[in-house]
């Protein structure tokens, strides 16, 4: 892309050599680096209902493809996600990754300087380490915060792999700033010798809609497969952080990361949303994109938490009966 210029030695994105359709898709994709199909169930702590990431229990305690991921706000909640992951790691029975998300704060497009919490950080990530021996099948990391310097990201991300030298570190965004994924990825390594194990973006916007099924569209495909191909260049994994729709939203599909409902919710939109989630995560698999995360399991009060929606069970069999 003419708006990633490489440094010597340093990674950029290379010539997309891939092709697709809209509607009637195929795809020329790079080789998938990837094992079997996992899916991320993100637990916030806002408007949260207390206990619902237990619900999911007999499928994160057993060798299915689905896990949980808990996000991190020290202004929100925090002792409870404290308690989450506690739980969620002790009662990890099949070693599966759980995910960390350190989002900081819930007012988070006001972050352009961290060093106000670097203790908050500091104290978390020796919490961490200790119950996790060192970040064992933890995978850790920031989404977003788009202001915030990438020299300064890359501080917070060295002390991720000194607390936690077990762990695996992720980072993703949306992606209208996702030239932050190479800037990050190429300082951490030219500075600190940390390699980022996977990338990602979050997943919202406007999809098509064709006779009650949705895809992406070609900008969304363009750059999710800018991003594939360079982690699959560097050996590491690609991944979508977020993909969420307005639970029981007839037209979820309509500017999908919005607060406000279009139509909705109703029993139709229940269904309608559970195939919203069933028609991208088919489209990601030809893709070559296997690693995905719900956008979210657990709030009640915002409208994304699919813990309530009477259909999740068609998700959820769907996510363990199609895993590769």
């Amino acid at each position: 892309m003419k708006w990633l210029i490489g440094l010597a030695g340093t990674a950029v994105l290379g010539t997309l050599i891939f092709k697709y359709g809209i509607n009637n898709i195929s795809y020329q994709i790079f080789s998938n680096n990837l094992n079997n199909s996992q899916y991320i169930f993100w637990n916030v702590p806002w408007r949260f209902n207390n206990g619902t990431y237990k619900l999911l229990n007999q499928y994160f305690q057993s060798n299915s493809s689905i896990t949980e991921g808990v996000i991190i706000t020290f202004d929100d909640n925090y002792n409870h996600s404290l308690d989450q992951i506690l739980y969620l790691y002790e009662n990890n029975k099949d070693n599966k990754s759980i995910y960390i998300n350190l989002f900081v704060t819930t007012d988070r497009d006001n972050i352009a300087n961290l060093s106000q919490y670097d203790q908050n950080i500091k104290e978390f990530l020796k919490y961490l380490s200790n119950i996790t021996n060192g970040g064992e099948n933890i995978v850790v990391g920031f989404s977003e915060i788009d202001e915030a310097p990438i020299e300064q990201l890359a501080y917070y991300y060295s002390l991720m792999k000194k607390y936690l030298p077990k762990a695996k570190l992720f980072y993703y965004l949306d992606m209208g700033n996702s030239e932050r994924i190479i800037k990050l990825y190429n300082y951490l390594l030219n500075n600190y010798g940390i390699k980022l194990d996977m990338i990602g973006l979050e997943l919202y916007g406007n999809y098509i809609y064709n006779h009650g099924n949705i895809s992406m569209s070609e900008y969304m495909i363009d750059i999710i497969m800018q991003y594939k191909q360079f982690a699959d260049e560097n050996n590491i994994k690609f991944f979508i952080g977020e993909l969420g729709f307005r639970n029981g939203d007839l037209e979820g599909y309509i500017d999908s990361g919005g607060l406000g409902y279009w139509s909705g919710p109703s029993k139709k939109g229940y269904t309608d949303t559970i195939k919203y989630y069933i028609d991208i995560i088919n489209q990601l698999h030809k893709m070559g994109i296997n690693i995905i995360g719900i956008y979210n399991w657990n709030s009640y009060g915002d409208p994304f938490g699919l813990w309530n929606n009477p259909y999740i069970n068609n998700l959820i069999n769907y996510m363990i009966s199609n895993s590769n």
